[in-house]
């Protein structure tokens, strides 16, 4: 039964064993393992002690819904094996132009051309490598997200990121009004024009496609979503799910885009926000 695997799967989640779970419910611990067999069902007052011992939701306890492992990073690059496949020639030319300081002649050079070809890199490269710190973490209190404090160029940061520096900020979830799905579907003029959403071959050439979350004090904070284009990806697997929790912790989600639909259905997540904007048009 669902209630019986949800019990115990967040039982042990919660490191309790079922004495410790009994003992804080004020029951006995038999009751606990019949719930787990399935052999009963615990009323709506237990039901209600469990969402608050176990930090989960009602809908959480007795609904069935793919697992969220939390902490879950969207959008990080999964290796960083990635980027140094990509960035280490230019990076070895400036770690040797800066190993040459000494001779301001030498060194000027081998840097300048490594920041140009590390430049050439993030423009035409198959991969946004800026994905190395640009993603953003859902936990199970909040989100933590890349929040610069100062100007920095790309390189810089991801190179930072290789020892896991990168500025972040943090907002409980109890910060949120609301969450928007956002799909930049404006740049389709319709079929037969020289203007038309293009293949999203190259991460920069895409439609804007975010998370908009709309704090309580007024602050509009965007997080990039375009990992979810990719079918093979874990953001793509987990983004219903993901919302899922959101809404789960009380938080509005707006999809004008029909974003969790076209997911749900494996639809086109791009030919549907556009099929949208053409229904509204005429």
């Amino acid at each position: 039964m669902i209630i019986s695997n949800n019990i115990k799967k967040h039982r042990e989640a919660q490191h309790f064993t079922q004495e410790e779970l009994a003992n804080r419910m004020h029951i006995s611990r038999q009751s606990i393992s019949k719930w787990e067999r399935g052999d009963a069902l615990p009323s709506i007052e237990n039901l209600i002690a469990l969402s608050e011992l176990l930090d989960l939701s009602l809908d959480e306890l007795i609904l069935s819904k793919e697992d969220l492992p939390l902490p879950l990073n969207y959008g990080k690059l999964k290796s960083k094996r990635v980027f140094l496949y990509w960035m280490f020639f230019p990076m070895l030319l400036i770690l040797s132009g800066l190993l040459s300081l000494k001779d301001l002649e030498n060194a000027f050079i081998p840097i300048l051309v490594g920041l140009w070809l590390g430049g050439m890199v993030q423009a035409i490269g198959m991969i946004d490598l800026r994905r190395m710190f640009t993603y953003f973490t859902v936990t199970k209190s909040g989100i933590e997200f890349f929040s610069p404090k100062i100007y920095c160029p790309s390189i810089i940061r991801e190179i930072l990121a290789l020892f896991n520096k990168r500025s972040t900020r943090f907002i409980l979830y109890s910060e949120i009004s609301k969450m928007v799905i956002y799909f930049d579907n404006t740049g389709f003029e319709g079929h037969g024009t020289t203007v038309a959403y293009r293949p999203r071959q190259y991460f920069y050439n895409r439609e804007f496609f975010e998370l908009h979350l709309y704090l309580k004090n007024g602050e509009v904070i965007c997080l990039n979503l375009d990992r979810a284009f990719f079918p093979d990806s874990n953001e793509r697997m987990y983004f219903c799910p993901m919302f899922d929790y959101f809404e789960s912790r009380g938080i509005q989600i707006i999809d004008n885009y029909n974003v969790l639909k076209s997911i749900k259905k494996e639809y086109s997540i791009i030919e549907e926000a556009y099929k949208l904007k053409e229904k509204q048009n005429n």
